[in-house]
């Protein structure tokens, strides 16, 4: 049995295209990355994590997470309409990276990776980010953006698998499963 710990709705689309019969849970584990640790570093602690507080005897448990890295920081999820207008304006007309980490656990077993896409966003006016604001979208999205949505009118993929930005590399991921 397969289960994939996540909120995301987008994650739980990608899985079903490729484990039909996949079993979605909500873990709840503390996301803060701690002082010094690497993106990777946070990224393979916080998606085996997820999978761990939701792990049961004889099951493959998948558990992922998104992050934006831009100009020597890292971006999550926008707490709220003006830290995304923030987000999406500073990201405006740059190429930015993003990153998602991946932990697989079964009982004898963990495999655990990082891959990396890029994402070039097109040089974006207040109106359009309003605009696109305005639909919502960007709520719990890392750096309040959906590429697979709305967003990909201006962010369009330079290098990596769109699955990666979209929160779950399929490409990878099912090698593993």
């Amino acid at each position: 049995m397969i289960v994939l710990a996540t909120k995301s709705q987008a994650r739980r689309r990608l899985l079903k295209k490729c484990k039909r019969n996949a079993i979605i849970t909500v873990s709840n584990i503390d996301e803060k990355r701690f002082v010094g640790e690497s993106i990777v570093e946070y990224l393979l602690r916080v998606s085996f994590l997820k999978a761990l507080s939701v792990k049961r005897k004889n099951q493959i448990v998948i558990g992922a997470d998104t992050v934006i890295y831009f100009d020597g920081r890292v971006i999550g999820k926008p707490k709220d309409r003006e830290e995304a207008y923030q987000i999406l304006s500073m990201l405006s007309g740059k190429i930015h990276q993003v990153y998602t980490g991946v932990s697989v656990i079964s009982d004898k077993w963990c495999e655990r990776f990082v891959e990396v896409a890029s994402v070039k966003v097109d040089k974006l006016t207040e109106d359009e980010i309003n605009s696109y604001l305005d639909t919502n979208e960007y709520m719990g999205r890392a750096a309040g953006y959906a590429i697979q949505g709305r967003a990909r009118h201006f962010m369009h993929l330079i290098e990596g698998d769109i699955t990666t930005v979209i929160g779950l590399p399929m490409k990878r991921l099912c090698k593993i499963i």
